[in-house]
């Protein structure tokens, strides 16, 4: 095996084959010192070839002949120039772990600190979060009855934020601009006159507070209509109140019996 001094010139290139060039120096090195350890001698050996049987004589350097000897010195300088190159890749290697390390164990403490912060602070809030403060709302305001038909709203307008808070994030993770997210949250979130009133309309119904009959006087936007004439006006659920009427009369004429 011949060792040509050529191997040794640094040529650019990428890192990874830099990478590779330097281990197989190293190699090279270390196999050099295998071949120093035994007397501190070089050696090149003869070998016979299958084509040509050709013989290559035996070179032997030795003792204070390495010092003088060129090709010698210079692998002994690439050996160590190589062996320092490894080191301080090791080394590089080394901080960069290390950095890594204390990288991951920042972001753990933040971590930690960041959830211990927002439930001491969801426990400090928890009475003023919206559902919670709507509830203490209809609680201090609103006649127990009427509870159901108002939480129905207050779920029914949540559902809404939560669906247009979507779409919102939506605009902005994919490059729009906060006009755009704004507008993209409205739409999904605001609700027209005309369907606010379709939809106060159903819960009175739900809620046994109305009867798709009398529903059925008002127009889309809630009102009745309009007469130029009273007296063509119509008498919305007369025939109703007209038998209550003749009902509570009844009621009273016997009463006055039964006490004369």
């Amino acid at each position: 095996m011949l060792i040509s001094p050529g191997l040794f010139k640094m040529v650019p290139m990428n890192s990874r084959m830099k990478l590779g060039i330097q281990y197989a120096v190293v190699a090279i090195a270390f196999s050099a010192l295998i071949w120093f350890s035994k007397d501190l001698e070089f050696s090149a050996w003869a070998e016979e070839s299958d084509e040509s049987k050709k013989s290559y004589n035996f070179t032997t350097i030795a003792g204070d002949e390495i010092k003088n000897n060129p090709m010698a010195q210079k692998i002994l300088k690439n050996i160590e120039i190589a062996k320092q190159r490894v080191e301080q890749m090791q080394q590089k290697q080394k901080q960069f772990i290390e950095q890594q390390k204390f990288i991951e164990e920042q972001r753990k403490i933040a971590k930690e600190s960041l959830e211990k912060q927002l439930a001491r602070m969801n426990k400090d809030y928890e009475d003023f979060t919206p559902k919670n403060s709507y509830a203490r709302f209809l609680s201090n305001n609103i006649n127990a009855t009427h509870h159901d038909i108002f939480w129905d709203q207050f779920n029914s307008m949540n559902e809404r934020v939560k669906i247009a808070s979507i779409a919102k994030k939506a605009i902005l993770d994919n490059g729009g601009t906060m006009k755009e997210a704004r507008e993209e949250f409205n739409k999904y979130a605001a609700m027209s006159r005309v369907e606010m009133i379709n939809y106060v309309m159903e819960l009175n119904i739900k809620y046994g507070f109305t009867d798709k009959e009398l529903q059925s006087y008002f127009d889309e936007y809630g009102k009745l209509p309009r007469y130029g004439n009273d007296g063509d006006a119509s008498c919305y659920g007369c025939d109703k109140y007209e038998k209550i009427k003749e009902q509570i009369l009844a009621e009273k004429e016997r009463t006055k019996t039964n006490k004369a």
